[in-house]
């Protein structure tokens, strides 16, 4: 993994932020977000995309659906926390859902925030400054 010129801002390495997100239009929204405020940005669909993405980087932030396509919260921060150079990346969990024991399942799997699905930006920003920087 070396450091491209793209990749540093102002002599410093851009965070890197890694969108789990069944639906393209929210990974493109979200991607477009961060990338305009300097942050390096993957997109991954499923188990298979999050062990793809893994293998390549290490992203300093996890933002993901509470369920995408074929990876539950169960089996992310399960594949995260098998891993001693994953296990401490913060996750941030997005979702439409109302289930109140979904979102405790979150919690207790060590969700660092749970926010509305296609949050306002400006709810979801100090909290990914706050992980990142």
């Amino acid at each position: 993994m070396g450091t491209e010129l793209s990749d540093v801002v102002h002599g410093q390495e851009r965070p890197l932020v890694l969108i789990i997100d069944a639906e393209e239009s929210a990974r493109d929204l979200y991607g477009h977000w961060f990338t305009a405020l300097g942050f390096q940005v993957m997109c991954a669909v499923g188990l298979t995309g999050l062990g793809y993405a893994l293998r390549r980087e290490r992203p300093q932030l996890i933002v993901t659906e509470l369920s995408a396509r074929d990876l539950t919260l169960k089996e992310l921060f399960a594949r995260l926390r098998s891993d001693q150079t994953t296990r401490c990346i913060p996750v941030i969990v997005l979702t439409g859902c109302c289930d109140d024991s979904a979102l405790q399942q979150a919690k207790e799997l060590g969700a660092v925030a749970i926010l509305p699905k296609l949050a306002d930006f400006d709810v979801l920003l100090p909290w990914v400054n706050a992980l990142c920087r």
